[in-house]
């Protein structure tokens, strides 16, 4: 397969460039709401319902269950805390969720500027000509936007690391526009039915 794009369509770099973003992007996505999962469960109750009416107004097997529930409520509570405290590994090489979270996010932008890079030195396969001039226009400014994103996003979720708890708006407003600009763009690729330009094997 050849490397670089040409009048016959995409080469090799582009589109590993392309699926390697969606697999870290993706990978990002869960771990941040894995994150915001897990930072939920810290604070929840652990008593089960009909625990109040234990002692004289249950039978003894049914206090026995609710203490199984409660128990097992809070062996998950603790399972969680300890990994928010970084003493239960996630990953092998030792790496917490927050600190996953902010390793894919720097190879996500360094992904993007890779991108940007390579963009600039080689040039463009012809359009489609399933692709009419609005799908052509939307396209290129839904591209823009997300490598754009790639940036934001990741740069506003480290400054929340660091304690800036006033772009938290910001960074779910990133959040809303890389989820919009993905929708569009996959949305103009399929109905037009150009995604096969990307896949590896294609020309």
């Amino acid at each position: 397969m050849r490397l670089r794009n040409d009048e016959h369509g995409y080469g090799a770099v582009t589109k590993t460039l392309h699926w390697v973003t969606v697999g870290l992007l993706a990978a990002q996505l869960w771990i941040g709401y894995t994150m915001d999962a897990e930072a939920d469960a810290r604070g929840a109750e652990c008593e089960p319902a009909g625990e109040d009416r234990s002692g004289g107004d249950t039978s003894d097997a049914e206090d026995e269950r609710l203490d199984r529930v409660e128990e097992q409520c809070e062996a998950q509570q603790e399972r969680v805390e300890d990994a928010a405290d970084g003493e239960y590994d996630v990953a092998a090489d030792g790496f917490d969720l927050p600190e996953l979270h902010l390793v894919v996010g720097l190879a996500l932008m360094g992904l993007a500027l890779a991108r940007v890079v390579w963009r600039r030195t080689t040039p463009l396969p012809p359009w489609d000509p399933r692709l009419t001039p609005v799908d052509r226009t939307l396209l290129k400014w839904v591209e823009r936007a997300l490598l754009a994103l790639l940036f934001v996003v990741p740069l506003t979720g480290i400054a929340l690391l660091r304690g800036g708890e006033e772009l938290l708006w910001f960074h779910v407003v990133g959040h809303v526009a890389l989820y919009t600009a993905i929708a569009v763009h996959v949305f103009v690729v399929v109905r037009r039915r150009v995604v096969g330009r990307m896949l590896p094997g294609a020309g």
